[in-house]
């Protein structure tokens, strides 16, 4: 990767993480304000209708926002013709919604759904202005432009949501709020965009970027049918209020890595179509990126284990107390769940969607018979167990397909994560001491998670400036891209580096 290249990558996800981070702390103070004014039950319908709806859902762009990024010559008839057939889908997908509010109602015995789902609904049309304004501002790395975006969506949704539900909206608030915000934000996105529309239109040049667009989409369908396989067997065999429990634990377990994987993937995406043409500099960037991503998230979701009980006690109250084991085994989960992105990313990038569509295809067949056994025999706690098994078994055919493609042996990606991993298992060490210490003394419980997340804090960086110089290497590399001076970062803890 050139250093131009490099340093652009580096500068947007930096920007992508400290607008996403500030957008993640607003919606967390909105959802633990929420998980006190509405009820499970609430959460649990919000989560019966975002399964149908997000399944429809991914043909609303049918992948014409990865064909824009992954294309590398595009004319401006062309893309009318997405725009054309973006808005015609989306209108399609509109009234399918609508038509399958009834059916889903009745299959989830939850007569509410009839009117929450057409409402929701609408999001599809919203969605279909906005693909490809955000492609573009995606394909030239703008993403300074849709960090603003993201701040003010975030405000706007936590502000109305929590209004409507101190009016005693109930799950309505969710409805109301979450909609409301896709207009705002789809409406910024098509100001910001140098795209404009026009009627120089050119549906069959349009359709060769649908052609492959729809290889994407049919990948991206397929991984949310396994994604979300456990969210419809646990409402239906043991309905709202478990699911709503269920979900909340997936939300927590997913909040603190799932910003990174994000950004970290949207920005991939156009560095790795720029990349296509040299295997050997495109692994190395995958693999840095992967590293990137697990500093990040390993230890955060080895920390969630390790304070789970705390954590929900202090934050959410005891009528949380059943997610705690879905909550543990998601956050194991979610070590592989946030690094295996990138590996989809290279594939698409390099117009290898086909084995994207054949590795989803397989997690798609065996993820949801193992997690629909696992409630059958222990309940949503049986769900979430039998997903961490099944998941990392089906992954390992991602990573062949990857590493083959790039020219990369299994074990280098494995000893890649070796460290970071080992990092993580000494500071989730330390914090259980803290954790039996405090319980010894008697301390409060949110005392107790104070000292254990401060202690997590010190022991991994501490892990990184004193055991693990190649990562100390890495921040200062990151820094230096961010375009801090050289002479500034002559300082501890980087003087422990050998940059001669």
């Amino acid at each position: 990767m050139s250093e131009e290249l490099r340093g652009k990558a580096v500068r947007a996800m930096g920007l992508l993480g400290v607008g996403g981070g500030l957008g993640k702390l607003i919606t967390m103070g909105a959802t633990l304000i929420l998980a006190r004014l509405l009820s499970p039950a609430d959460y649990g319908l919000m989560a019966m209708a975002s399964v149908v709806l997000g399944l429809i859902g991914f043909f609303n762009e049918v992948g014409i926002g990865a064909a824009i990024v992954q294309a590398q010559n595009l004319s401006r008839e062309a893309v009318n013709g997405c725009f054309v057939m973006a808005l015609v889908f989306s209108c399609m997908l509109f009234l399918l919604a609508c038509a399958a509010a009834w059916p889903v109602a009745a299959f989830y015995d939850s007569p509410e759904l009839r009117l929450i789902l057409p409402v929701l609904a609408l999001g599809f049309i919203v969605g279909g202005f906005n693909t490809v304004p955000s492609a573009f501002l995606r394909k030239e790395l703008r993403f300074s432009v849709m960090v603003r975006f993201g701040l003010i969506l975030a405000v706007v949704q936590a502000v109305l949501t929590v209004a409507l539900a101190v009016a005693g909206f109930g799950v309505w608030s969710l409805v109301l709020g979450g909609l409301f915000g896709q207009v705002i934000y789809a409406m910024q996105l098509f100001r910001a965009s140098p795209w404009r529309p026009s009627f120089a239109i050119n549906i069959r040049e349009g359709l060769s970027l649908v052609r492959y667009g729809l290889s994407v989409t049919y990948s991206r369908v397929l991984w949310y049918i396994y994604s979300n396989a456990d969210k419809a067997i646990i409402g239906k065999l043991l309905g709202d209020h478990s699911l709503g429990i269920y979900d909340m634990a997936n939300s927590l377990a997913t909040l603190p890595t799932s910003q990174v994987t994000s950004i970290v993937t949207n920005v991939s995406s156009p560095v790795f179509a720029k990349l296509q043409d040299d295997m050997a500099r495109l692994g190395s960037v995958m693999l840095k990126l992967t590293r990137g991503i697990a500093y990040f998230t390993f230890p955060a979701l080895g920390g969630l284990f390790v304070v789970a009980d705390d954590l929900v006690l202090t934050l959410l109250g005891d009528q949380w107390l059943d997610m705690l084991v879905p909550f543990r085994a998601l956050c194991l989960l979610g070590l592989i769940r946030s690094v295996d992105p990138l590996m989809s990313q290279v594939l698409i990038s390099t117009g290898n969607a086909s084995r994207v569509v054949a590795y989803t295809g397989m997690c798609a067949l065996i993820i949801p018979v193992a997690v629909g056994f696992g409630a059958w025999f222990d309940g949503m706690r049986g769900a979430s167990v039998a997903w961490l098994l099944a998941y990392p078994l089906c992954s390992v055919k991602l990573l062949r397909d990857t590493c083959r493609l790039i020219g990369l042996p299994i074990f280098a990606y494995y000893r890649n994560l070796l460290p970071v991993f080992s990092g993580t298992a000494l500071m989730v060490i330390a914090v259980e001491c803290v954790q039996w210490g405090c319980a010894q003394f008697g301390m409060p419980v949110g005392l107790r998670l104070v000292a254990q997340i401060a202690t997590g804090i010190v022991i991994y960086i501490g892990w990184m400036i004193y055991a693990y110089h190649e990562g100390l290497a890495d921040l200062r590399q990151i820094m230096l891209d961010f375009g801090i001076a050289e002479e500034q970062l002559a300082r501890w803890p980087f003087t422990r580096l050998d940059v001669t």
